[in-house]
């Protein structure tokens, strides 16, 4: 059983003095008393709690609809409506809950949360659970749709939700702090600040960690806080909106260190976990982050920028109401800890950036008004406060560092010659306090597991590998490794081998079709019974229902079932045909795609070819169901003859017309593979070594081409030319 946080947490004031003092017992029917009491001057966004209590039970999903082998996807074993009428959005707070795990022939359950106003939704696991603190993301409108979504088969255990009650919307106003007659802040869309919820405050992104914030003490971020991203105008009476759950992330409360100590000493860092649909942490997917200053600088009148989500109040449009809003003013004074500066603000401005405008970096956090109508300055806290930097170089929970920094030099290769001594260099550079021990390792699995190969230190950070042998055709899986100086070891990609890339061992690779789709190249639709769903080719239109949000290769165009809203497979078959290809010219014959299946029933799309024109095929793949796009490869020949009259095909129904079904194809190849000479001594490739060989590697030599650098070490020298002499001495295979 999965157990709940209490519904009395107690929160404590972190005042930044010695004495402790008496614990606040959070409330759910009157969220908003403990903010006040933790700061009295920040009021909240106005909201009340509303008892919902409403319990599931125990749900058990209905048996399998077919034995074939393949886990079934979730479908709604228990769904309710929660609606609110008078409240412009809303957010859960759930009680107990059992998700049954998943298993060998069935898969994990979860919630699933629908705005019936924007149809937003969210999907929480029982990880996403815990990391939200059994709170939902807050939605638009007063009326939510919940489900358990349970994999068929799945009765090892019963699940269950308990809904226990809401936190929903009520207007407010926040006091002003505009430095002088007029509100001169605009509109604005800056991915890397933040609006915190529910105090309605500002966060900020910053540095190369990708969870991490900075914001204000007494905006107070603890256990089930949210993050909030893209966010929407205001209605037009001034009621904050919400932006999709894929924007909102839950903050870290171990991650937490915060002081609310009056001006010049009011600060917060924490982090945010990644968002629960996407899987992205928060700079991850916003692309973009805050640099801090390495030292505060005078108070000279330089361009200071404040960018947040403060209040407004006329003649300023309601809509504009806790909305991204940014001003330019000036840098006063900086006495002591504090800053003195006069953008305009509001109080949902606290936590915002002080952002020097002339250097493009952070000095500090806005905490405090202190314009009027006459001027005067508003007031934050210095980055150079010796405790607050003390707190960025102690980082804890989800803004640990990540490691050392490590990128690739050039594009990951296609291909690589067989007989190995192709190179790939990466770069590894000192990050997060971190430094590089100059251990570094290319891993590669040639087909025969994982096998360490010492990469070669030519100087400042970039290190160079050598792809061994293979036989043509086979693939190399690769990463990397590099451990720093305290003991610890670090990956490219980040989740090291179970992310590992792929090349594929060939001289090169012949392709016959190359098709991304922003053309026709003669493909063919065919629908049988259809109702709804045909193929069709297009940008796809992200009508939240499963279907593709974007195409798989970035061209614009895929194949997509349908492509309008509510317009998933009915019916069918809808089937999407090749031209037929003569494919007795290609070696080794090959064939890949990026495809995309969702079906909340038991309707696969089925990947098929023929060799007699289309006369009959055979099934290459089977897809039940699949999480975004994936690309797959099928060498022909290991599933029929190889003919003139090649066809290949996608077929995808809904029959019995009982679930929603969507698939799209994209990047669709047709590929032979060279094998040309696998000796690397062969520089014309006719496999015979002669004086035509020396000939060619010399002009190659002469010319600085990359096949030349024989040691790999990017310098064309006596070396290369030794190694040469070397390989030519050994001879071919």
């Amino acid at each position: 059983m999965m157990t709940r946080t209490p519904l009395a947490v107690l929160l404590f004031v972190a005042a930044g003095t010695t004495a402790s003092p008496d614990p606040i017992v959070y409330d759910p029917e009157r969220p908003e008393l403990y903010e006040r009491e933790l700061h009295p001057e920040v009021t909240p966004i106005a909201r009340r709690g509303v008892e919902i209590g409403i319990d599931s039970g125990a749900v058990v999903a209905p048996p399998a609809r077919a034995a074939d082998g393949a886990r079934p996807i979730q479908v709604p074993v228990w769904s309710t409506e929660v609606e609110i009428p008078d409240a412009a959005w809303v957010r859960l707070r759930f009680g107990e809950v059992d998700l049954a795990p998943g298993s060998a022939t069935a898969r994990e359950s979860y919630i699933r949360v629908t705005s019936l106003y924007d149809g937003h939704e969210q999907y929480l696991d029982r990880q996403a659970l815990s990391e939200w603190a059994y709170t939902s993301a807050y939605f638009n409108g007063g009326r939510l749709r919940i489900e358990i979504m349970a994999s068929p088969g799945n009765d090892v255990s019963a699940n269950r939700v308990e809904i226990l009650n809401a936190t929903a919307s009520e207007p407010t106003q926040f006091p002003r702090s505009i430095c002088g007659p007029t509100d001169d802040r605009v509109l604005s869309n800056d991915p890397r600040a933040a609006r915190m919820m529910p105090i309605g405050c500002t966060g900020w992104l910053f540095g190369d960690q990708p969870h991490s914030f900075i914001s204000a003490g007494h905006c107070g971020p603890d256990t089930g806080d949210v993050m909030q991203f893209n966010v929407p105008l205001s209605s037009s009476s001034g009621t904050p909106q919400n932006p999709a759950p894929q924007d909102q992330y839950p903050i870290d409360g171990s991650s937490v260190q915060l002081t609310n100590g009056g001006i010049g000493n009011d600060w917060a860092f924490y982090g945010a976990f990644a968002n629960s649909n996407t899987g992205l942490a928060p700079r991850d997917a916003m692309g973009d982050s805050y640099v801090l200053a390495g030292a505060v600088p005078s108070p000279d009148g330089r361009p200071i920028r404040v960018t947040g989500y403060g209040s407004t109040s006329s003649p300023v449009p309601p809509s504009w109401y806790l909305v991204q809003k940014t001003h330019v003013g000036t840098f006063v004074a900086a006495p002591g800890s504090s800053l003195q500066y006069n953008p305009d603000t509001t109080g949902g401005n606290s936590g915002s950036a002080v952002y020097d405008d002339s250097t493009n970096t952070a000095i500090g956090v806005h905490t405090h008004a202190g314009c009027n109508s006459s001027g005067g300055a508003n007031q934050g806290t210095s980055l150079d406060l010796p405790a607050f930097r003390t707190a960025l170089a102690n980082p804890m929970g989800i803004t640990v560092p990540l490691g050392l920094d490590m990128d690739l030099i050039e594009a990951r290769p296609d291909f690589v010659n067989p007989a190995g001594g192709d190179t790939i260099s990466i770069t590894v550079n000192p990050d997060n306090d971190l430094q590089p021990s100059g251990d570094v390792t290319m891993w590669v699995d040639s087909g025969s597991g994982y096998v360490p190969i010492a990469m070669n230190h030519t100087g400042g950070g970039t290190y160079v590998g050598t792809f061994p042998a293979a036989a043509c055709g086979d693939y190399h899986s690769y990463y990397f490794t590099a451990n720093d100086t305290d003991g610890g070891t670090w990956s490219l990609p980040s989740s090291g081998e179970t992310g590992a890339w792929i090349t594929l061992a060939a001289t090169g690779i012949d392709y016959m079709l190359d098709d991304d789709f922003e053309s026709d190249s003669g493909w063919s639709v065919q629908n049988v019974s259809l109702t709804t769903g045909a193929w069709v080719r297009a940008v796809p239109g992200d009508f939240g229902r499963d279907d593709p949000t974007e195409d798989a290769d970035g061209s614009g165009r895929c194949y997509v079932t349908g492509n309008a809203n509510l317009d998933d497979v009915d019916g069918g078959p809808t089937i999407l045909t090749t031209p037929t290809f003569d494919l007795t010219g290609l070696n080794d014959p090959r064939v890949s795609y990026a495809r995309w299946h969702v079906s909340n029933g038991s309707d696969p799309l089925l990947f098929q070819v023929s060799n007699n024109g289309g006369g009959s095929f055979t099934t290459l793949e089977t897809v039940n169901t699949s999480t975004g796009w994936n690309t797959v490869e099928f060498r022909v020949a290991d599933h029929i003859s190889i003919t003139d009259q090649m066809v290949f095909r996608f077929s995808v129904q809904d029959t019995p017309n009982d679930s929603i079904t969507e698939s799209g194809v994209d990047a669709f190849r047709v590929f032979g593979i060279e094998c040309g000479s696998a000796c690397q001594a062969d520089f014309t490739g006719d496999g015979v070594l002669d004086f035509f060989d020396v000939s060619a590697f010399i002009n190659a030599y002469n010319a600085q081409s990359l096949e030349a650098d024989i040691n790999g070490d990017g310098v064309f020298d006596f070396f290369d030319v030794s190694a040469y002499i070397a390989l030519y001495s050994a001879g071919c295979p």
